[in-house]
């Protein structure tokens, strides 16, 4: 999961010098294997559409996301895809469980899930819910205890917009032992987004808003997942506040029964030049150092990928990249760690030849400088476009995976999105 810089003036003698660029200099010769990427499988119009979120794997290697139309009721749905039996090439999808547009199931699931030990699935819904407001639901999906059994949908909150409830919640929700961390986009003290935590049991267990952004210049409009430390403190990003109001990254640390709210950095200064509108998730170094991306800003205003490290009095900001058209513009999902040579995989949500979208690798440099972009896919509308989640690595081949709203061959006027794979 790390960069890995390598202090050669201590570790090697001159001859190991010698060899270490011999080696550099034969290596980069060696032509690069060319990635494999495929759609396994195309969403349709009688079917359910429009995968908004990621995927996640469980052990047995079974893809599990949601899409914000179709199913039994059009309002949504949560699925499975069970990779090819022996002699065959085709995955199988099952829907696990169609939402309702009415009621309090909550409806139009638009984030990616969350998985627990057990296989247990987690997400939000954007709408539904409470009948008042339909400020959207955190639900559960229970993993059936027999093989080809129903999954049985829980839901554990209805989101009020009362009583400083958020509303809108829009980003997957991080597990830590026996307690459930999320946010909203919207609703709160100030309507600006809240942080809430729900501590599961009878009766549904305890829900409690822990913060509430938009007070006094403060981060609003939390815009991706949160990251938890060691130390049990939150972090994430916001698409607007802070200085320059355009967006932040903010920490938020316990201290006894109450939660303080830092601003780590603010983005928009410079022109721009930093970054507008952080998005998506947030990935830790062991020495501390976050990395995310912007939707805009950076050079071309496109979008950066950047790298925040920890100093005495504030955070400092490294720009690893700056997107831009030719290579993937205007990321909408956070990056994801290759611990093998610490490279990071994204995706862009439009730019490259075919304007639809791509998924790079950033590769970390030898002596400084800016990380190297190689693009492993351009979306060219018929295998996929406008892909909005973050890749999910398989830790055990390597092999990557991901969504795309929109694009595809499969009944839908080729606009209803596809789940895809790139071996590396």
């Amino acid at each position: 999961m790390l960069r890995w810089v390598p202090n050669l003036s201590k570790t090697f003698g001159r001859l190991t010098l010698v060899f270490f660029f011999f080696f550099v200099a034969f290596a980069l010769s060696i032509p690069a294997r060319a990635q494999t990427a495929s759609t396994i499988y195309s969403f349709a119009l009688h079917d359910s559409f429009w995968p908004e979120g990621g995927l996640v794997e469980d052990a047995s290697g079974n893809l599990y996301g949601t899409t914000v139309g179709g199913g039994t009721y059009g309002t949504g749905t949560a699925y499975q895809l069970s990779p090819p039996v022996k002699g065959s090439t085709t995955w199988t999808k099952t829907v696990l469980y169609s939402f309702q547009p009415w009621g309090s199931t909550g409806h139009t699931p638009s984030s990616e899930l969350t998985i627990d030990s057990s296989g247990n699935l987690y997400g939000v819904t954007w709408s539904g819910g409470d009948g008042r407001c339909h400020c959207g639901v955190l639900y559960e999906l229970i993993h059936p205890a027999t093989s080809g059994a129903p999954w049985t949908h829980l839901v554990l909150h209805a989101f009020t917009n009362t009583n400083n409830d958020g509303r809108l919640p829009n980003a997957p929700v991080v597990l830590s032992s026996n307690t459930i961390y999320g946010v909203t986009q919207q609703g709160g003290l100030y309507d600006s987004g809240i942080v809430y935590r729900l501590i599961p049991g009878k009766n549904g267990g305890t829900y409690s808003v822990i913060y509430s952004f938009g007070a006094n210049n403060d981060a609003s409009g939390p815009n991706g997942p949160l990251l938890l430390d060691s130390a049990g403190s939150l972090y994430g990003v916001t698409s607007l506040g802070g200085a320059f109001n355009a967006g932040a990254v903010y920490k938020l640390a316990q201290n006894g029964g109450s939660w303080t709210e830092s601003i780590l950095f603010s983005f928009g200064g410079g022109s721009g030049s930093s970054g507008i509108t952080p998005v998506g998730n947030l990935l830790f170094d062991s020495p501390g150092n976050l990395y995310g991306v912007t939707e805009f800003g950076g050079t071309s205003q496109l979008g950066v990928a950047y790298e925040l490290s920890p100093a005495s009095s504030s955070w400092t900001q490294n720009i690893l990249f700056n997107f831009s058209k030719p290579v993937g513009s205007s990321p909408l999902a956070g990056m994801t760690w290759n611990p093998s040579n610490g490279s990071l995989y994204g995706t862009t949500s439009a730019g490259a030849s075919h304007t639809h979208g791509s998924v790079f690798q950033l590769t970390p440099p030898v002596f400084g400088g800016l990380w190297t972009e190689t693009l492993l896919q351009q979306f060219t509308f018929t295998n996929g476009g406008l892909p909005s989640g973050r890749v999910l690595r398989d830790p055990t081949t390597g092999y990557l995976y991901g969504t795309t709203y929109n694009g595809g061959v499969s009944g839908c006027d080729g606009n209803c999105g596809v789940d895809y794979q790139i071996i590396p």
